[in-house]
């Protein structure tokens, strides 16, 4: 499936590139907010995502292709051709730490062989610049400190060893192919669009803060996991960065990269602790008193996981703007509010 829209941009500002972005997986939650913000910033972003068919977000901010990968990846040849791109931002893979436990065979395919097929094809058609999104998760329980990028990291779960797996891959194209990449590790990713043209919609909700909104808005009692850990309030600490902040990094990661021959891993978090009850303190704050039931914590969950952000500042000279948990909170309230008007009680 192709858009039709036609994009006038300026011209590049780095001789030999052009503006187009081939973004994969640009139909899903960071990635259709990163689109947003390309365009705003005058580039054409080309997506391609094998649920555009089924996806409940549109994507309106440049062309868009369904191709499956990796069994499809030489339909990306006519993509690239055709609107002479010279970089990628890779979104597509799995992101759930409890179905990488339940089934790690997914994560692997997914995460680690799909993206090395795409690497091998975008080496094939000369592409050199490489964002990809790798996670938190591969640091594993770092104990109650910031992590850092400097640190030994050691996944506890299968997402965290498919992402980690791939940065080490990416190390190895550099030296052998001179692929420029940016690793983006992830903390929380949270919030919606303040305009509220693209939030976090998916059709098996898994993240907190959506599924603490929905309870809430539906009446119904909300599970947390976590009363045993070693924690202030005894619930697991997490750092929250806004989504359009990431969007924010993934631009200046992408400029980073068309500069500089690099092979980067970059932390991208608010650096702000927040724990699972004050989170769903301050979502209460938005939505109204809810009915809460607290667990044990689930296998693979470490207790405290937050972001020492000083290389994404000084590098890419980023820092979030939009990551208070009361803003992330408030647009992915303004979001639901917009998408399920018919739900809320």
């Amino acid at each position: 499936m192709e858009s039709t829209t036609e994009h006038q941009f300026p011209n590049p500002s780095i001789k030999g590139l052009t503006r187009s972005v081939l973004v994969t997986g640009g139909a899903g939650y960071v990635g259709s907010h990163c689109c947003k913000f390309l365009s705003k910033n005058g580039f054409i972003p080309v997506t391609i995502d094998r649920d555009l068919k089924r996806s409940t977000k549109p994507v309106a901010f440049g062309p868009s292709f369904d191709i499956n990968l990796p069994q499809e990846i030489n339909r990306v040849d006519e993509v690239v051709k055709r609107y002479n791109i010279t970089s990628c931002i890779h979104f597509a893979g799995s992101a759930s730490v409890a179905q990488s436990i339940k089934n790690p065979s997914e994560y692997y395919k997914n995460n680690t062989i799909t993206t090395i097929v795409l690497l091998d094809k975008l080496k094939e058609l000369g592409i050199k610049t490489f964002i990809y999104s790798s996670s938190a998760a591969v640091y594993g329980n770092p104990g109650l400190k910031k992590c850092n990028e400097s640190d030994i990291c050691k996944p506890i779960n299968p997402y965290g060893a498919s992402k980690l797996m791939m940065e080490q891959i990416l190390k190895d194209y550099h030296k052998a192919y001179d692929i420029s990449s940016v690793g983006l590790r992830y903390f929380n990713a949270a919030g919606a669009d303040p305009d509220a043209e693209v939030g976090e919609l998916r059709n098996r909700e898994t993240h907190i803060i959506p599924l603490a909104i929905n309870a809430s808005r539906q009446l119904k009692t909300f599970y947390i996991n976590g009363d045993n850990f070693p924690t202030e309030d005894g619930t697991c600490v997490r750092d929250y960065v806004h989504v359009m902040d990431l969007a924010d990094a993934h631009v200046k990661a992408l400029n980073y990269a068309n500069k500089n021959l690099v092979c980067e891993q970059i932390n991208l978090g608010s650096s702000t602790p927040v724990s699972n009850k004050q989170l769903l303190d301050t979502i209460q704050k938005h939505t109204g008193k809810m009915n809460i039931v607290i667990r044990d914590g689930r296998v693979g969950d470490p207790a405290y996981l937050v972001a020492d952000i000083t290389k994404a500042k000084q590098i890419l000279k980023w820092e979030p703007t939009q990551s208070s948990i009361d803003n992330v909170v408030a647009t992915a309230v303004k979001w639901y509010n917009k998408t399920h008007k018919s739900d809320i009680q």
